[in-house]
């Protein structure tokens, strides 16, 4: 199994009343990861720990699945409606993905008599699947400032840019897109920026531009 290590933070806007910041490792896995899936089916996806449910909630939502099942192999003793309750509202508060692309996240809990538990997930959307397609990513400061220079000169209305985890901050961003228009001689316009989750260390980065065509 291939896998990407990539760091987000905790904590998304729904959660900073009160509490400190806190950074903890995902593992994203690739969407035809196999391990993630039942055997040869395609449509279960299973777990054998919180992680692995995590994992499996983020490719559904990058896949922008309405509904999906999860087999979840557990110890006698795991609370396996607080495990999903948990996963829910982790994916949904405090993942990029999540936090950009979700409406509402809910589970049903199955536990059938069989070896393991089968959850069932329905997931609502505030972005197409074209949009999640859609989204680009930077490595740093230097990137974005290329992909915001080429869609304003393009004509682009809005760049949604998922930001590499190195040293990329709120502010830096903030400065990079500033810059940009400045640059661009459209300080006077400015753009609105969004940040997936809503904190200081970058995630995905919703970016709407002018469309006004800037100067030579």
């Amino acid at each position: 199994m291939k896998k990407i290590i990539v760091f987000l933070l905790l904590c998304g806007a729904l959660l900073l009343s009160g509490c400190g910041l806190l950074r903890r490792e995902y593992s994203r896995t690739e969407p035809h990861s196999a391990t993630y899936y039942e055997g040869d089916r395609r449509d279960v996806l299973r777990a054998e720990s919180y992680q692995d449910l995590v994992n499996d909630l983020l490719l559904l939502v990058a896949a922008h699945a309405e509904e999906g099942t999860v087999w979840y192999y557990a110890e006698e003793e795991t609370d396996l409606s607080r495990e999903a309750q948990r996963a829910c509202a982790e994916v949904q508060q405090e993942t990029p993905l999540g936090a950009y692309a979700l409406d509402y996240l809910t589970y049903t809990v199955d536990d059938g008599g069989r070896g393991y538990t089968q959850l069932r997930f329905t997931a609502g959307y505030r972005r197409t699947l074209q949009q999640i397609q859609s989204i680009v990513h930077a490595t740093g400061g230097a990137a974005l400032t290329d992909l915001l220079r080429a869609a304003a000169q393009n004509g682009g209305t809005e760049l949604v840019v998922q930001m590499g985890t190195s040293g990329s901050t709120r502010q830096a961003v903030l400065d990079t897109v500033n810059a940009v228009q400045a640059d661009l001689h459209l300080a006077d316009r400015p753009w609105q920026v969004q940040f997936y989750p809503d904190t200081d260390t970058v995630g995905i980065v919703e970016i709407i531009l002018d469309s006004v065509t800037p100067e030579a």
